[in-house]
């Protein structure tokens, strides 16, 4: 699968830029902490919206690691499953342009496999969060496969978590049934 086909399928749904100029704010209580301070790195994944608003850096890192998930299902009937992540960034983003780039890591000894990429974009240059979801679709992204979530800047990787994404495969009766014709060439 070519990585375009990701991104012209519309997977992102929704931006939340803003949120990562919000969350940029120094707390009046912390100001020498910030949650992108004690976050640097991760990328949280959910399947719940993340909250937006905090009053404790320390609080809302706790909820953010509370609500992050190692692995998620792809839902039976759409074989989708919408995903909502937060990118914590070591150092300022001199950009409002970053990629969100999916590699398949399931075999370690083949190393990892670029599934698709696309731009994210942050509220204003300079910015160390960011907030968005995404759809991803068992067409594009094979269950019961282990993934590097990452947001890369200029070729680096500034976040990532790894992530699981589990589905139910086809069910099988067991019974084989062969045609009139292949019965023959059996005998």
């Amino acid at each position: 699968m070519k990585s375009s086909s990701i991104s012209r399928r519309g997977l992102i749904v929704g931006a939340w830029g803003a949120l990562g100029a919000l969350l940029s704010l120094p707390s009046l209580a912390h100001a020498a902490q910030m949650p992108e301070d004690i976050l640097k790195g991760k990328l949280i994944v959910s399947t719940e919206s993340l909250p937006t608003k905090w009053t404790s850096a320390a609080q809302f890192a706790a909820r953010l690691k509370s609500l992050h998930k190692s692995s998620v299902t792809y839902d039976k009937k759409t074989g989708k499953v919408e995903i909502y992540y937060a990118g914590f960034f070591a150092q300022p983003v001199p950009d409002v342009q970053v990629n969100f780039v999916i590699y398949d890591i399931t075999d370690k000894s083949a190393g990892k496999a670029k599934k698709g990429a696309w731009e994210a974009f942050l509220g204003r240059k300079g910015d160390r969060v960011i907030f968005n979801r995404v759809e991803l679709d068992k067409e594009d992204l094979e269950m019961n496969k282990k993934y590097l979530l990452a947001i890369e800047f200029r070729g680096r990787i500034i976040a990532q978590s790894e992530l699981i994404i589990r589905g139910e495969g086809p069910k099988y009766s067991g019974k084989v049934e062969f045609s009139e014709e292949e019965a023959k060439k059996k005998e």
